[in-house]
């Protein structure tokens, strides 16, 4: 029979096992519990725009599916970096996410020296939305196609300008990279937002510039302004009879605007899993894809490998083409 001292150990063992397998379990009920408050949703734009207006429409729908409410705050500012940056700072327990694109997660790490935040790190969770650019003109030009405008570029040295919505943005970029693919010279003139350049371009002070089709359908539509080609890997929907870069020759210029949710660096696995699973199912909710679908989005989720690849891809593109034109880091 045991002696009273070996019981108390073995009492004493029982306990401990029990407090280390309680312990143990803490944290693996807190994260299956998740989430269990209400989540913030980060958004580098003003309220309005179609970054404010697509993190607004996923994050009510991902808000009933999760069954927490998701809290969209605007953090403009710093080219929509600001965001990001609080993103980083935030505990990284899913309670803090940010809704972003392409300028923010494949442009700015190449434009800034410390843009206040590591791309590699940030965890993207899936795609909410994409969408082509499109490149228009005004309509009493004198050609009626993207073929027409770049002869017309060559025979025409100085002749054209094309506008964006600021320096070394995605706008810009893509006018630059269009510059390059097609083998003519246009002059940039920068605006301070798209309203801006379209009136621009209306007016006659640059002859072309790229956009998101979101901003410009209603333009296009009414003849205000005239739609060359789409940048997406198919033609639009809204705009069925606008070829694709790639219909025109240029497959290199085949890229879309993607918005999509990222998480902190060293948000728990489980917590990047239930999101990405919680984003396939509210962007397969009829309602949601048809509200995204009538302002030029497609709803398109996504797994968290799939978002990291897109993010490398199109960070690529972006950052040969800012070497190759000699754009320094500021």
């Amino acid at each position: 029979m045991p002696s009273s001292t070996v019981i108390a150990r073995r009492r004493l063992l029982a306990a401990g096992l029990s407090t280390c397998a309680l312990g143990l379990s803490l944290p693996l009920r807190a994260q299956d519990a998740y989430p269990s408050k209400p989540i913030r949703l980060l958004v580098g734009a003003g309220a309005g725009g179609t970054t404010d207006i697509t993190a607004r429409l996923v994050g009510a729908q991902l808000g009933k599916v999760l069954g927490q409410t998701v809290v969209v705050e605007n953090k403009a500012g710093a080219a929509g970096t600001l965001s990001m940056q609080q993103t980083v700072r935030a505990p990284a327990d899913g309670y803090t996410l940010v809704w972003v694109g392409n300028s923010v997660m494949a442009i700015a790490p190449y434009l800034y020296k410390n843009p206040g935040y590591d791309v590699k790190t940030m965890i993207p969770v899936s795609l909410g939305t994409t969408s082509s650019f499109v490149l228009v003109c005004a309509p009493d030009l004198g050609f009626s196609d993207l073929k027409g405008m770049i002869a017309y570029a060559k025979a025409n040295p100085g002749k054209l300008s094309f506008g964006s919505n600021g320096v070394n943005g995605s706008l810009h970029l893509l006018g630059e990279l269009l510059k390059n693919e097609a083998g003519f010279e246009a002059l940039h003139v920068p605006f301070k937002g798209g309203a801006e350049s379209a009136n621009a371009i209306m007016g006659g002070s640059v002859q072309f510039l790229f956009d998101a089709l979101t901003s410009n359908l209603p333009l296009i539509q009414s003849g205000k302004l005239k739609a060359l080609a789409v940048t997406g890997p198919r033609r639009e929907k809204a705009l069925p009879d606008v070829p694709t870069m790639a219909e025109l020759g240029l497959p290199s210029m085949t890229t879309e605007i993607f918005f999509g949710l990222v998480a902190p660096p060293a948000t728990p696995n489980a917590v990047v899993a239930k999101l990405a699973d919680g984003m396939k199912v509210a962007l397969s909710d009829p309602a949601l894809r048809e509200s995204l679908s009538r302002s030029g989005n497609e709803p398109k989720s996504s797994t968290p490998a799939e978002f990291r690849a897109l993010v490398d891809k199109e960070g690529a593109r972006f950052q040969a083409l800012i070497k190759a034109k000699g754009i320094q880091p500021e």
